[in-house]
């Protein structure tokens, strides 16, 4: 699926228990009430706001909103709504697609989902996406997250036993159409790719042109 990406170990072990540890100290609320529309009848878990749990938000930005494959992939103009989800044993959620408009007002583009528990402490909670060519099931390990179009389809599965943690949240990235960030990703892979095959020259100051002129062009 085209702009669906993993990125591994965006956080540390150390960096996973610390969350954790905050994270269990402050009790949950029911995740439907902060769910809209339709998504409302079929969102069965428990959220927090990281601005309710003490440290979590400078812990995210010094190890997420500032690695760089993440604001690569995402070109950030801002990131709104992050959560700290919870399924319990019988949670799920079912088929939906996220807001347009996150409640800060931003635009949301791209979706994220950042895997705090160990998948070999629960069983079930997949993050199925949905495409033309099936369903795709996703379980990183703990620290990795998936980043993803917010238009898709998608749910999580049933947690049939243990817990699963994870933190949630959305993008508004400078260029808001998906297939516009691909291009300007792949010219700036292949100029990466020629610099170090070839060096610097002429051409790879064209690709670089290209790669900047395009960010110019198509940035909102």
């Amino acid at each position: 699926m085209d702009s669906v990406f993993v990125i591994k170990d965006i956080f540390s072990a150390a960096v996973v228990s610390e969350a954790l540890e905050r994270i269990k100290a402050v009790p949950f609320h029911d995740g439907s009430k902060t769910a809209s529309g339709m998504a409302r009848s079929v969102k069965h878990n428990e959220q927090l706001p990281i601005e309710e749990v003490p440290g979590l938000t400078a812990l995210i930005t010094a190890n997420m909103l500032e690695h760089r494959l993440f604001r690569q992939l995402t070109m950030p103009r801002a990131v709104a709504n992050i959560m700290v989800s919870r399924y319990q044993v019988g949670m799920s959620y079912g088929t939906h697609t996220d807001a347009a408009v996150m409640p800060s007002g931003h635009r949301s583009d791209i979706s994220f989902t950042l895997f705090l528990s160990d998948p070999d402490t629960y069983k079930g909670g997949e993050l199925v996406l949905e495409s033309s060519f099936g369903n795709h099931p996703v379980r990183l390990k703990a620290g990795s997250m998936i980043v993803y179009p917010t238009g898709e389809l998608h749910r999580v599965s049933p947690v049939t036993e243990g817990e699963r943690i994870a933190l949630v949240g959305w993008v508004e990235s400078r260029i808001r159409d998906a297939r516009k960030r691909q291009i300007v990703l792949d010219l700036d892979k292949a100029r990466a790719a020629y610099l170090e095959k070839v060096g610097h020259d002429r051409y790879a100051d064209l690709l670089m042109k290209s790669v900047t002129n395009l960010r110019r062009m198509w940035d909102d």
